[in-house]
């Protein structure tokens, strides 16, 4: 099991803030002049100013979040061009932060949504951009191009061409973000490969973006891939592969997405394979000579050359431990302060732990929680590092710390579901600890005023999958208590909170 480290980071991907006191922009350490009041504060604004608003879901303590603030969010011309919003911070531990977020259909830390004045949503914006794709997509929104929901139905429904605008905003829309608000019941693969299929040729970065994403969900598609779509894909990741311009605009692709995509659409020692082995490691020394790179991604450039090791049967050698020690503390010793520490430390981690080195992944995080910087997240990972060197009681030691140092009102509903995750596959004959824990939970739900939506249901939804496994070896009369307190938690809140703890209860 390992709870948070490669989702947060791939990610794959958020919460919300409830009223604030005052209505009038209030200018962050970062530059932006976020709005202060309340969302739908915010959109009142917006509707005055006629602006659209540029909305940022994201949690303190979440690494790519930290990430966005140590980089887009220090770029002058983005800030510049966030002073035509309405900008809107929401942090997912805020009062009814996740009823919120639910609303807005976010998954993950961290989102960025463009709506216009009036709150319909325009375009949701990728992690992992180069700097200048930003304002470009910030542009769009500012010329009222049409919002992605109203373009699919009109390029996929009506036959109807889009216009180049058009194309650049489809290409660079977070398709993994979509959680359906623009896709509805439509499949991911056929929308992409249709919509990469209108790109003119005068337009190779919008088509290669859009090709990479539609090869990211072929990889996961849970139809195999037929020989047909095989072939195809071989020939589009050649081009992205092989342009420089597609590789930085694809850089969370060419890291995490061949090491899935290329065994399925390749057979071990074929040319195809081969050739795309080739071309792969290419594109990743393109990434380590790219000085335009900021530290923490420069570090995981090295998960790409991991990856590539393993799927090419080799070891890793020593000089590239090495280097990759030598490489780390060349980061930390530039970034000491702040956001960059955080993003930098953990992107450090990664590199250390996936490359087998994890007394240094160890002491690294150690240093990290003297210097007091993001303890509640970095508790978490000495668990799972602990997990990954097979100590489930120091694992689980961790996770208990975790969850009583954490704050924030959904970070402790989450944190204390890995807890009682751990718990039951750990120690699934301690009943008593089990009960307890379970009930110091469902005490705090009591505390809050939504904490049975967004995040925060996945995660209560995650502690029952683990529950109603524990029920299967233990006595029913302990699940049947655990329960009772849960529903003994959610009658206070009223009917349809009701339906859906009922819902949650039976998670499998």
């Amino acid at each position: 099991m390992n709870p948070m480290g490669r989702a947060l980071l791939l990610s794959g991907l958020l919460l919300m803030v409830a009223a604030a006191s005052a209505a009038t922009p209030k200018t962050g350490e970062d530059g932006i002049r976020w709005f202060s009041g309340s969302v739908d504060e915010a959109f009142a604004e917006a509707r005055r100013q006629n602006k659209p608003v540029f909305l940022y879901w994201g949690a303190v303590w979440c690494p790519p979040c930290n990430q966005l603030k140590a980089t887009l969010f220090k770029n002058p011309a983005f800030i510049r061009k966030t002073r035509l919003f309405i900008p809107v911070y929401l942090d997912g531990d805020t009062e009814a932060a996740q009823k919120r977020g639910e609303q807005f259909g976010v998954l993950g830390y961290p989102t960025l949504i463009l709506f216009t004045p009036e709150a319909e949503e325009i375009t949701r914006l990728p992690g992992g951009m180069r700097m200048e794709r930003y304002p470009e997509v910030l542009d769009l929104a500012l010329a009222r191009v049409k919002p992605v929901s109203r373009l699919l139905n009109q390029v996929l429904d009506q036959g109807k061409a889009p216009s180049p605008q058009e194309l650049h905003l489809l290409a660079w829309y977070s398709w993994s973000q979509d959680g359906g608000k623009a896709l509805g019941k439509r499949e991911l693969t056929q929308v992409l490969k249709t919509l990469a299929a209108l790109v003119p040729e005068s337009m190779p970065r919008e088509k290669a973006r859009l090709d990479a994403q539609y090869l990211s969900a072929l990889a996961t598609r849970q139809e195999p891939p037929s020989a047909s779509e095989k072939k195809d894909a071989v020939e589009r990741l050649q081009k992205i592969l092989t342009s420089k311009d597609a590789i930085q605009d694809n850089f969370s692709f060419i890291i995490y997405g061949l090491d899935t995509l290329v065994p399925r659409i390749t057979g071990p020692g074929s040319a195809a394979r081969q050739g795309l082995m080739h071309s792969w490691d290419k594109s990743l020394s393109r990434l380590q000579d790219d000085r335009d790179l900021d530290a923490a991604r420069t570090l995981l450039v090295y998960d790409g050359r991991l990856k590539w090791l393993k799927m090419a049967g080799q070891p890793i050698p020593e000089t590239m431990k090495n280097e990759i020690r030598s490489a780390v503390q060349k980061a930390r010793s530039q970034a000491t302060m702040g956001h960059e520490r955080i993003a930098v430390a953990h992107a450090a981690y990664e590199v250390l732990k996936d490359s087998g080195q994890l007394n240094q992944a160890e002491k690294l995080i150690n240093e990290e929680m003297q210097a007091g910087s993001n303890n509640q997240y970095w508790m978490l990972v000495l668990a799972d590092l602990a997990e990954e060197s097979g100590d489930e009681s120091e694992a689980l030691t961790w996770y208990a710390r975790a969850w009583e140092k954490s704050t924030g009102a959904a970070t402790r509903i989450q944190w204390g579901s890995y807890y009682i995750r751990q718990l039951t596959e750990t120690t699934p004959g301690d009943d008593q600890r089990i009960i307890a824990v379970s009930k110091a939970l469902f005490a705090e739900l009591g505390k809050q005023k939504t904490p049975f939506h967004g995040r925060s249901r996945r995660a209560l939804e995650r502690v029952f999958k683990a529950l109603n496994a524990w029920g299967q070896v233990s006595s029913p009369s302990e699940l049947i208590e655990i329960k009772r307190a849960f529903i003994n938690t959610c009658l206070p809140f009223g009917k349809e909170v009701m339906g859906r703890c009922e819902s949650i209860m039976k998670a499998s």
